[in-house]
């Protein structure tokens, strides 16, 4: 049997254990292959590579009936027979053809458009409602453009934007989430010859929700990033009620990852300070002479309202426990089974999920929660977050094999959401654009309801071994007749339903109606015509 089998023809390349050589491989071939007008060559392409990789073909497979032997010396020749020259591997893989040359005209309307796009996103004034509308609207017009189905021009286009967005971040970071999912830059930003701005896109956009999520009151770093960010440089330090281990990785987490967030919001001289407090575990306090100060106030301060007439019970106050209901919910466990089960008690009282019935119901995604909490079992704050992107992330994979009336379910939830954000059209839109990443993100800011993602972990226990089983969602235009029973049920126009729908320069205000009303009455269609908008209705076009 040949020494090139499967999967190394396909790579051009002899067998070898050099991941180096088996990337270059992959990503020379790759340069000569249009993803898209050849999406079978592309994935034997990248299941050669997956498989080269792995380390299992580096020797041919064994004929039926060959016999294995122990120490991997193959079957013995029988005796007398000359041993067969190994012809050497080519010294140089074959090349891959030349890869076409992609032409488009550009009009003076597109230079037109492009400008107005940079001077947006590059400007120094503050970007406005109508600005962020007029950014959305261009970029309508040009992933909907049909010249993007030509490589030379999407990668043009791709590079362009990527380019922009990083010179001037975090000026156009409303936009990154939309245009990473557009180019699916998430699976594709660590592959070999991608711009190095994506890469570079993705962590700051990581950081600079960081910084959204640490400002919000509640967060159980809130007070720590206030403090390095806008405490006050000198006075004690003892007198700030700072959780000096959360202080240790906040600094340690920020330096590690998000290094340039150091330079931009905090203080270098608090940063200093609570650096060796959170090193050597203590900071002076007090001395001696201020408590016996303090003692003689606070005995004088008794005689003098000694007497007095105090009510039957005084008024307490309620401190802020948003932090600390997190660690003491975590503070004495070390068995993950307990650790989950404290998460689903807490986040979804009302759901019908516990342990039992999801290491039952599915015992795949229970071990990722197990291995979760392996890992931030010291940082019970990081375990609640993880584990809720993680739900939500398995539940939005998987939701367009649902069941249809799994799929109305979901109708049902996003129309609960979107009643609470019709108040600000610009929210709303963002939770439209992309709800998995919206629903991961604003959980603690009450934006999206508990029992929605309850709900997707009741899905991800009882349905998910069902995924498939549903019939495919139809991806037909919307048809009149699906506009005229719509406009009937919801009592919007189909005009205005037709608008808000499919046209790229609606309003996020239209937007944000339309979407809701297509929620709400859907359901109320026959399945056979829901299906046809059930598409439309789970993404925003």
């Amino acid at each position: 049997m040949s020494a090139f089998h499967w999967p190394w023809p396909v790579l051009g390349i002899a067998p070898t254990d050099d991941r180096k050589t088996i990337r270059e491989a992959y990503a020379r071939l790759l340069k000569a292959l249009d993803p898209d007008a050849a999406t079978e060559a592309f994935m034997e392409l990248r299941d050669a590579r997956d498989a080269a990789l792995s380390g299992q073909f580096l020797h041919p497979p064994r004929a039926e009936g060959e016999e294995e032997d122990d120490f991997g010396l193959g079957t013995p020749l029988p005796e007398g027979t000359a041993t067969p020259e190994t012809p050497p591997p080519a010294d140089h893989p074959p090349e891959p053809e030349e890869r076409p040359v992609f032409t488009v005209a550009y009009s003076d309307d597109d230079d037109r458009r492009f400008q107005r796009v940079v001077d947006l996103l590059l400007g120094e004034a503050p970007l406005t409602a109508a600005d962020n509308d007029e950014i959305n609207r261009h970029l309508d017009t040009l992933f909907a453009d049909d010249r993007m189905a030509d490589l030379g021009h999407y990668a043009r286009i791709e590079t362009w934007l990527a380019q922009l967005l990083a010179e001037r971040f975090p000026r156009g970071a409303a936009f990154f989430p939309r245009i990473a999912e557009h180019f699916e830059w998430g699976t594709r930003a660590h592959e070999l010859g991608i711009h190095p701005a994506i890469p570079w896109l993705f962590n700051s956009h990581e950081g600079h929700s960081l910084v959204s999520e640490l400002e919000t009151p509640g967060h159980a770093y809130h007070r720590e990033w206030i403090e390095l960010a806008r405490g006050k440089p000198k006075g004690p330090l003892w007198t700030r009620a700072i959780d000096k281990p959360r202080m240790a990785n906040l600094i340690g987490t920020i330096r590690r990852d998000y290094p340039w967030l150091e330079q931009e919001h905090w203080q270098p001289e608090l940063v200093e300070r609570w650096e060796k407090k959170t090193q050597d575990g203590a900071t002076k306090g007090p001395g001696p002479w201020t408590w016996l100060m303090l003692g003689i106030f606070l005995f004088t301060l008794l005689a003098r309202i000694a007497g007095s007439d105090f009510p039957d019970s005084a008024p307490t106050v309620a401190l802020d426990q948003s932090t600390e209901e997190v660690l003491d919910k975590y503070r004495y466990i070390e068995s993950p089974d307990l650790a989950i089960s404290a998460f689903i008690e807490s986040r979804f009282p009302d759901s019908d999920v516990d342990v039992p019935s999801l290491r039952a119901g599915n015992p795949e995604f229970f071990q990722e929660m197990v291995q979760v909490w392996d890992i931030y079992k010291m940082e019970p704050e990081s375990f609640d977050s993880e584990l809720i992107e993680m739900i939500t992330e398995e539940y939005f994979l998987h939701l367009g094999g649902l069941p249809y009336p799994l799929l109305v379910d979901e109708l049902k939830q996003r129309e609960a959401v979107l009643l609470g954000l019709q108040d600000d059209p610009k929210r709303c839109v963002d939770f439209l654009r992309n709800p998995q990443s919206f629903a991961a993100r604003n959980v603690e800011t009450g934006d999206i309801p508990p029992r929605y993602v309850g709900h997707m972990l009741e899905v991800i226990q009882n349905k998910l071994p069902e995924l498939g089983t549903g019939a495919p969602l139809s991806r037909e235009p919307v048809t009149e007749a699906g506009l005229s029973a719509l406009s009937a049920k919801s009592g919007l126009a189909a005009s205005a339903l037709a608008a808000g729908l499919t046209k790229p320069d609606a309003s996020d205000a239209v937007r944000c109606a339309t979407r809701l009303a297509l929620y709400r009455r859907l359901p109320d269609l026959p399945e056979t015509e829901a299906r046809k908008l059930m598409t439309l209705a789970l993404k925003l076009t």
